[in-house]
């Protein structure tokens, strides 16, 4: 056994684990759909009936269709977990390791701090307050297009910096569809500058990507003298380099004159009251995760700050949708005991909800909500805009059978509409897929892989320089977009970096610049890998590619390769230059 508590030698089980991390990664780049047979489709809905998951009518609806399994980002991790510990392979302590973690690394706490910060920045989102400010930035080009693309840019870079990739994507992406759908706009140049400015900007801050917390995590790093002092020059000067070559792809695509549209930006600011506490909550609990992170010995952990911040968010949009509710019954009282004023209170219940219920439109005229104010407003997806609000078809449960999950959801979403939305638009598969990712590289260190990748490492890492452009172009351009997302590829880095055949290596202990070189290129190089050549570099590129579709912007893999690579490649290998003179100028 080596001193990580790993064998030091490789057997069967090491190569059973390596193919299934291979195979695994594989479905998270291609998700394959296995229609399910019908001897197994039956007694599936018929265990969902059973169980009340479904209805009768919604078993009947399901029962008419051919079903799937897909193997994919959410389904893939799992299955090989249970795989591995059917065959032995791992074992209840790798799984313990994956979910509670070390002294050093802890799980839980990294993906409790990204889902709440998300949290926090989906529901501003869902306040109107990052596409108001979008529509203000986008109004100050004029009839530009070219000083509208810079203004875009240099929006989504700074937005970036502070609410992460992940949230600039769920909101930039819409609203650049919008953008370009009602301008006649080529949307090609558009939304590739958006992504590559979002993923740029997300190394800035440690909660702006759930790898930087990984990194900061692992290597005791504060938050703002440890990590953010290191990445903000990396970051901004190829960020800067970057927009004339983007420019340059695209020049012929960003028109010299266009329409402006003709919009109040501050229309699309559908809750002003949410988008001010939710700012302010955003900024307090990102300035107290740098203060705490003074603190000696890490004695206030980063979930004991962002988990009341999360939950905080998450109260607060449980009382507006309940103060909503009851403004919309008093409503109600007040028509059935005076029925002479229905109809102008119908009338005012058109602007109202436009301006109170209907905070979940991006759209600047809101669709015909119902005829009747009896009825509230839920939420779905369209084709103009993400979310519009409309009259669901309520119902109670003794009327149409027993009350079922579906049934209870749908209930729910219908009194809490804004709560569910931002449930809904959380990054939820992230969490099954990390932690299934912490257990799968647990047990390849456990079987002895990372202590081989660490002395292949360490061989490759003599200096400083070949550190930082060997670990920056690894992470960047190999394991990101082929190792189950940047997720899966930090993960790796980090417990190659912490192995003692690389901790103790000649070179890291001879030159102190050769490990914090590793260090802070695979940080730029986790950001940046996100637009590599595959979908799956990061998180941010699957849900990047989901909603373009859903506007029926279609981006193929090839085009997304051949758009990223002169980008990726220049702003890597500027970042680790940069990375390289910080070395020798700070220590």
């Amino acid at each position: 056994m080596s001193s990580d508590g790993g064998q030091d030698h490789l057997n069967g089980h090491s190569a059973v684990i390596l193919a299934a991390f291979c195979i695994v990664s594989f479905f998270v780049i291609f998700p394959v759909k296995i229609p399910l047979p019908g001897f197994a489709q039956r007694p599936i809905l018929n265990v969902a009936q059973t169980c009340r998951i479904i209805n009768a009518q919604e078993r009947k609806a399901l029962g008419a269709r051919r079903l799937h399994l897909t193997l994919s980002l959410l389904t893939a991790p799992l299955i090989a977990v249970i795989v591995l510990l059917a065959t032995t392979t791992i074992h209840g302590s790798t799984i313990r390791l994956g979910i509670v973690g070390d002294e050093n690394v802890k799980p839980y706490e990294v993906l409790v701090l990204f889902i709440s910060l998300a949290y926090i920045s989906i529901a501003l989102d869902g306040t109107g307050a990052l596409e108001a400010v979008a529509f203000w930035v986008s109004k100050q080009g004029g009839s530009s297009g070219r000083l509208l693309f810079f203004y875009l840019y240099a929006f989504f870079f700074l937005v970036g910096c502070i609410v992460g990739n992940d949230p600039l994507i769920l909101s930039g992406t819409p609203f650049l569809a919008y953008l370009t759908g009602h301008t006649s706009l080529e949307p090609t140049a558009w939304i590739f500058s958006e992504f590559m400015a979002a993923n740029t900007a997300s190394a800035v801050l440690v909660s702006s990507n759930p790898t930087n917390i990984l990194i900061a995590g692992s290597f005791s790093l504060n938050f703002l003298t440890g990590f953010t002092k290191w990445t903000i020059l990396p970051t901004v000067i190829p960020a800067i380099l970057n927009y004339p070559v983007v420019y340059a792809m695209f020049h012929n695509k960003i028109p010299k004159k266009l329409t402006p549209m003709d919009v109040n930006p501050w229309s699309k600011l559908r809750d002003r009251t949410g988008a001010i506490f939710l700012s302010v909550l955003m900024i307090v609990t990102v300035a107290v995760l740098v203060g705490t992170s003074f603190v000696p010995g890490h004695a206030v952990e980063v979930w004991m700050v962002t988990a009341p911040a999360g939950i905080l968010a998450f109260l607060f949009n449980l009382i507006r949708d309940s103060i909503d509710q009851k403004t919309q019954e008093r409503t109600r009282q007040s028509i059935s005991n005076d029925p002479a004023a229905e109809m102008q209170s119908i009338a005012r219940h058109d602007s109202s909800v436009s301006n109170h219920s209907h905070r979940t439109s991006p759209v600047e005229k809101p669709p015909p909500l119902s005829p009747h104010p009896n009825h509230t407003s839920g939420v779905r997806a369209s084709k103009d805009a993400p979310f519009e609000a409309t009259p669901p078809t309520t119902s109670t449960p003794g009327a149409e059978g027993p009350m079922t999950l579906s049934t209870l959801i749908n209930n729910v979403s219908v009194r809490f509409p804004s709560t569910t939305l931002t449930l809904q638009r959380l990054p939820i598969p992230l969490l099954p897929f990390a932690m299934c990712e912490f257990i799968l590289v647990r047990g390849l260190s456990q079987r002895g892989w990372i202590r081989v990748f660490a002395i292949g490492f360490a061989r490759a890492c003599t200096t400083p320089v070949s550190a930082v452009f060997f670990m920056g172009f690894i992470s960047a351009a190999f394991l990101c977009p082929l190792a189950g997302t940047n997720i899966g590829a930090t993960i790796i880095l980090v417990e190659v970096l912490r192995n003692d055949d690389f901790m103790l290596s000649e070179a890291v202990r001879g030159d102190e610049r050769v490990l914090w070189g590793c260090v802070y290129a695979v940080a730029m190089g986790s950001n940046l890998g996100a637009f590599s050549y595959t979908f799956a570099g990061s998180l941010a590129g699957l849900l990047w590619r989901g909603l373009l579709a859903d506007k029926d912007i279609h981006v193929s893999q090839r085009k997304f390769a051949a758009v990223n690579f002169v980008p990726l490649v220049m702003q890597t290998t500027v970042a680790c230059a940069v990375i390289l003179g910080q070395l020798y100028w700070f220590l």
